[in-house]
């Protein structure tokens, strides 16, 4: 939608009218935009603090849970390398099967350490995104309370933060409908 503001002969308010040709879309003044986006945004905020509270609920992380099996499966691999050493030297394996038992426990306790860096990874981007969720949310809050005190440059610089872009649609008989993308953490 483009934004069209009035000569000073004309009505005394701003409308945004859809660009595409013979879109069904009706023109809408700013001021209702403006409420829309206003009351979709306080909407989605509710519904976003609630999913976060639902989601900090869990007591077991499952990256956890996989970190401590990672864990407790080099602290067994290990041990049975321990234990191949005390075979050779007690004669029980020659040196060949020493050495096959060897590479092949070395070779499994490396790829344990992979999945053990990876998991850690993971472990702190969902740390990452966790917190860029929490400063959303304050922010968001920020806006929303001060909305009218606000100058139009600081409430599009604000909005900027914390939303990638809101579509509207006016239907024909009046009714308005709006779809807001906010700025969520990937």
């Amino acid at each position: 939608m483009k934004r069209y503001v009035p000569r000073p002969k004309e009505s005394p308010t701003a409308w945004f009218r859809c660009m595409t040709r013979n879109c069904d879309c009706k023109m809408i003044k700013c001021e209702v935009a403006e409420k829309n986006i206003l009351n979709a945004m306080e909407e989605w905020l509710e519904e976003y603090q609630i999913q976060l509270e639902q989601t900090q609920t869990q007591a077991v992380d499952p990256i956890d849970t996989a970190l401590e099996t990672v864990h407790s499966q080099l602290a067994g691999l290990q041990l049975q390398q321990e234990k191949i050493c005390e075979y050779l030297e007690k004669g029980i394996y020659s040196v060949e099967m020493f050495s096959k038992r060897n590479t092949a426990l070395s070779k499994e306790i490396e790829q344990l350490r992979e999945s053990e860096t990876d998991l850690f990874r993971q472990k702190s981007d969902g740390n990452q995104r966790k917190r860029a969720a929490a400063e959303l949310i304050p922010t968001t809050q920020h806006i929303l309370d001060s909305y009218d005190a606000l100058t139009v440059e600081e409430k599009n610089g604000l909005w900027k933060l914390v939303m990638r872009r809101a579509t509207i649609y006016r239907e024909p008989e009046g009714e308005v409908r709006i779809q807001i993308f906010p700025n969520l953490p990937r």
